[in-house]
């Protein structure tokens, strides 16, 4: 997938999944990028609107492997 950032874009591999929220009712969708480097290193800078695929993203954190959590 590609991923669009004021620093550039970068092919990333995603993984992510929807549940619906019984609290608020809403569809959350939560996702992880495959560590990528560079992509870690954006988050590290403060980095956190994205697009991915044309869909508004929110960098969220690096796990310990140097994925990053993804919220939609």
């Amino acid at each position: 997938m590609m991923l669009e950032t004021v620093e550039g874009s970068f092919t990333v591999e995603v993984k992510a999944s929807a549940c619906v929220e019984p609290i608020d009712g809403r569809l959350h969708i939560t996702g992880r990028i495959a560590p990528h480097a560079d992509v870690a290193a954006l988050v590290r800078k403060g980095v956190r609107e994205a697009r991915l695929e044309g869909v508004s993203v929110r960098l969220m954190e690096i796990d310990p492997w140097g994925g990053v959590l993804i919220r939609y």
